[in-house]
This record gives structure tokens, sequence and C-alpha cells, in this order.
């Protein structure tokens, strides 16, 4: 994945539809993006990390 930009100056990531399958997220869900630090892992979470 890597992070891209828009011509209005907004990033954004693609993420694999296999990904998207195994973690039961659906069109219209909610995602927030959280700093690591302030994150409380749940079991339905994901946490994006730059390598």
């Amino acid at each position: 994945m890597k992070l891209r930009k828009t011509a209005k100056g907004r990033y954004f990531i693609l993420l694999p539809e296999d990904l998207i399958r195994v973690i039961k997220w659906k069109e219209g869900d909610e995602i927030e993006a959280v700093v690591g630090s302030e994150a409380s892992a749940r079991k339905e979470d994901i946490i994006l990390r730059r390598k």
C-alpha cells in the first residue's frame, strides 16, 4: 500500500479487497484514524503502521 495525495491535498490509501473481506468491513462503515499512542486495540481493530 502506498500513501497517495489528491489534487485537493487530501491523503488516502487503497486497501486490498481480501483484507476488507477478512476484517468484515463493508461500504458505508465509518473508519477512524487514530495515532498509535492514543489507540486501545480491540479484536476488530486494524492498526496501520509505517514501515
